[in-house]
């Protein structure tokens, strides 16, 4: 028996059907969504711990890069030497780079050195279990001066309570660090490889990139002007954004330096230097300039120094969080002001600090697709 097919009710038919799969994957989906996520995540972590000597390289290729490109044109005006080759390899500008870079680490490590050198060890030990004394002495004071007043009912209670805390704190960061140990090491191996592989990136760029776009141009020719047009862009603004940050740790590490002169805190020069950089990540910054300076003053024996350093830190973070970043950063990636703070305000409230790290350059994205969006729809209804 023959049966009379119908192409319309075939055509139906398979609508309706491939309906009811996308209906049933949506539901498993959503009813499977928290374990969906969870593995997703875990893949990913996955990843990039696997290819972390690799994501190292491309990025610390891609900060360094307008350096290496400096010390190659340099190198050539001072040789005087044009090679005619297909691609030009940065053989002189990388090498040199890494001799500068190596260089500095060096003479950082002998500074410190010398500096722990000079240091009366035991003079420092005994103004450290001063300021200990002095502090624990302030808060006996204190429990005594609340129990007089009848604030509490026991004397111990106050006291006992903040050393409680205090102890439970320092026990958390002591196995937060001994969990981390063997982190650190791992680390140090992916950083040693990074490095390594960043040379070749860096001395063999022109080819990578050449090589790159042909590959795009060969399997998306339709839509490979669209796409390097916008990884051009995308490559301006981070470009933009890693210029902006940098401009603004030299800002803050002179502000806070100078800072610290003029209160008299101890090392102010080496502070400034390790808080501006920090900086480079958000509020990173002025937790470890508030943490050293406080800690430097106090160890110093001069709680109203540690007083002045932290309103500094608090004063100048605000200056940075909504005038200097907004102002230098939105410049260089062309955003508003206002953009900026708003940027930083919800991803980071999202997404924590890595949203804070990366807000302002996908901001500045997202603005150029929606520009992009917004034009071609303009020119479609003119």
């Amino acid at each position: 028996m023959k049966l009379p097919w119908d192409r319309n009710y075939l055509k139906i038919s398979f609508h309706v059907i491939f309906t009811l799969v996308v209906i049933y994957a949506v539901m498993l989906l959503l009813k499977n969504a928290a374990e969906a996520i969870m593995k997703a995540e875990y893949f990913l972590e996955y990843m990039a711990e696997v290819l972390s000597p690799l994501i190292i390289a491309v990025i610390f290729s891609y900060i360094v890069n307008p350096a290496v490109e400096r010390l190659q044109g340099f190198y050539d005006k001072m040789s005087k030497k044009q090679k005619k080759s297909r691609f030009k390899k940065r053989v002189a500008g990388t090498a040199l780079f890494y001799i500068i870079l190596f260089l500095g680490l060096i003479a950082l490590i002998i500074f410190a050195v010398i500096c722990i050198g000079e240091t009366d060890i035991s003079l420092l030990e005994e103004k450290i279990r001063t300021s200990v004394f002095g502090f624990t002495d302030t808060l006996k004071q204190l429990n005594l001066r609340l129990s007089e007043t009848g604030l509490i009912e026991s004397e111990a209670r106050i006291f006992e309570g903040i050393m409680g805390f205090i102890k439970s704190g320092i026990e958390q960061i002591s196995e937060y660090f001994t969990r981390r140990v063997s982190a650190i090491g791992s680390f140090l191996l992916d950083l040693a490889i990074g490095l390594t592989a960043s040379f070749y990136f860096l001395m063999e760029k022109e080819k990578i990139l050449f090589y790159g776009r042909d590959i795009i141009k060969t399997f998306m020719p339709k839509k490979a002007d669209s796409i390097l047009e916008s990884l051009a862009e995308a490559n301006r603004i981070f470009s933009g954004y890693i210029s902006g940050q940098l401009t603004d740790a030299v800002v803050m590490a002179t502000l806070i330096s100078l800072s610290f002169l003029i209160i008299g805190i101890d090392y102010p020069l080496i502070i400034g230097i390790i808080s501006g950089f920090s900086n480079l990540i958000p509020y990173v910054g002025a937790i470890v300039a508030f943490v050293l300076s406080i800690g430097v003053a106090l160890i110093g024996g001069s709680p109203l120094k540690a007083l002045y350093a932290a309103v500094v830190v608090i004063l100048l973070q605000q200056l940075d969080s909504a005038v200097i970043v907004p102002r230098i950063v939105g410049n260089k990636v062309k955003l508003h002001p206002v953009l900026v703070i708003l940027s930083l305000s919800i991803f980071g409230s999202i997404f924590g600090i890595w949203g804070m790290v990366f807000a302002v350059p996908v901001t500045a994205l997202i603005k150029v697709m929606l520009r992009r969006i917004y034009d071609r729809q303009k020119i479609r209804i003119d």
